[in-house]
């Protein structure tokens, strides 16, 4: 197997520090893409990492908000989030429709959404502090 193939996310790929987790919210760039909204911040570190969020308030059953995660996770991989492993990036990503979406637009809106972080990534806030949590 290929390292694409086999990419997982592990723990040092998950964005679990709260005081990265609110410079993030606080300072990074916000990208909208229906139905996510994501927020990307550059650090010091040498991985990127990512938060996947989805709200309570929208999907009252764990196993649907686990369902969406889940799914994020795996357009990700499809995705090859992997590159985003050299460029130092925090992202958060946060689904915000409704209802229960379908895998390939997850997949289509994942692709876009790196796209655009990809172009914008040299206008992104720089954190300023190297610390490994």
């Amino acid at each position: 197997m290929n390292s694409q193939t086999n990419f997982k996310f592990g723990k040092s790929l998950k964005l679990c520090s709260e005081t990265k987790i609110s410079e993030l919210f606080r300072e990074g760039a916000i990208v909208y893409n229906h139905p996510f909204k994501t927020y990307y911040r550059s650090n010091n570190l040498n991985v990127s990492r990512v938060l996947i969020s989805v709200p309570k308030r929208a999907f009252k059953r764990a196993v649907d908000r686990n369902f969406i995660k889940r799914r994020i996770r795996e357009a990700l991989r499809l995705n090859k989030f992997a590159h985003f492993y050299e460029t130092c990036i925090d992202i958060s990503i946060v689904y915000i429709g409704k209802e229960l979406p379908e895998t390939a637009i997850i997949n289509q809106k994942i692709k876009d959404v790196l796209d655009k972080i990809k172009r914008g990534h040299k206008d992104a806030p720089v954190a300023s502090v190297s610390n490994t949590d």
